[in-house]
């Protein structure tokens, strides 16, 4: 083993002779070294270059996770910017169901017309804290630039919060409207027929007995035989038929306390348990059962109590007196 050093170690120091010829040079010139020198000169050679291509990898691979850094905090930058608008959103969408239930209140429909929208409606805006630390980060590449996460995710879950009570009210809102329209449509309005009030609600002497007087618990409005009489409001039809002194008569029932009966009648057009709406042929005028000509005697009635309908007379199709 000592021979094959030796003999190793011997080949190492014999001289490696490298001749450069120069372009016009008379002589070449010569350069002699170990071949130890040589070997020596090409392992640092060699592991200086994989050292170079090592730390090279390592800072470009940290250019890249640094860019990875730069553009992901600029989407959470981004983020966050569009959940500051969406919170400012549904900031703005509360104030408005605040409006709608405030109108909503109201009995009157002037008021709601005359209610001045204009204010929620003025200019104005800038932006937030997060939207300028984006901003000097993109222009001067400096800036409080840095998410807070704790804060982000609360800022989340108040928004989801603020939608999920968005989306309680607002179907409270169209239950609601809903409720009011079935309301509107039940509420009776306008005569059931042309013709001539001839007789008012309330004490009344009677057409049969003039030295007497009675309750009259009904408006009659007379008109030639056969005139058109209609609903007064959307129902159901629970009676039709013959009644001692009323003769032919219908009563609608239309819902939360409302019935109208309409007697006297030459014609009934419609049965028990048909649907009519306001305005839709339901009989023909006449004097049937105690009647001294022919009309149609309408009776409104709210709880089980006869009110004067003088008051749904003079209501108009959108409701105001």
């Amino acid at each position: 083993m000592r021979v094959g050093f030796g003999r190793t170690w011997k080949e190492l120091k014999r001289k490696v002779t490298f001749i450069l010829v120069y372009q016009g040079a008379a002589k070449p010139k010569r350069m002699s070294i170990s071949l130890l020198v040589l070997c020596i000169m090409v392992v640092s050679w060699t592991s200086v270059t994989l050292w170079a291509g090592y730390l090279v990898s390592r800072h470009i691979d940290y250019i890249r996770v640094k860019a990875d850094n730069r553009v992901m905090q600029f989407r959470m930058l981004f983020f966050a910017e569009q959940l500051e608008k969406t919170k400012s959103m549904f900031e703005k969408v509360q104030a408005n169901d605040d409006k709608i239930r405030s109108l909503l209140s109201l009995n009157s429909k002037k008021s709601i017309i005359e209610e001045n929208f204009a204010e929620q409606f003025l200019g104005e805006g800038g932006p937030t804290e997060i939207q300028s630390n984006a901003f000097l980060s993109v222009l001067y590449g400096r800036g409080n630039n840095r998410v807070d996460y704790a804060s982000l995710i609360k800022q989340m879950n108040t928004v989801s919060e603020q939608y999920n009570h968005m989306q309680k009210s607002y179907l409270e809102i169209i239950s609601y409207i809903k409720d009011q329209r079935s309301l509107f449509m039940a509420v009776p309005r306008g005569y059931p027929a042309k013709g001539v009030l001839t007789s008012h609600f309330g004490f009344r002497q009677n057409p049969f007995f003039g030295n007497t007087r009675d309750f009259h618990a009904a408006v009659d409005i007379a008109n030639v035989l056969n005139t058109d009489v209609v609903a007064t409001a959307k129902g159901k039809v629970v009676f039709s038929g013959w009644q001692s002194g009323y003769g032919n008569i219908i009563v609608v029932d239309h819902g939360y306390g409302y019935r109208t009966a309409y007697a006297h009648l030459n014609r009934r057009l419609v049965l028990v348990d048909e649907y009519v709406v306001r305005g839709q042929l339901i009989g023909k005028m006449g004097n049937t059962g105690t009647a001294t000509g022919s009309h149609v005697h309408y009776e409104v009635h709210f709880n089980g109590k006869p009110i004067n309908p003088i008051s749904f007379l003079l209501s108009d199709s959108s409701g105001r007196q």
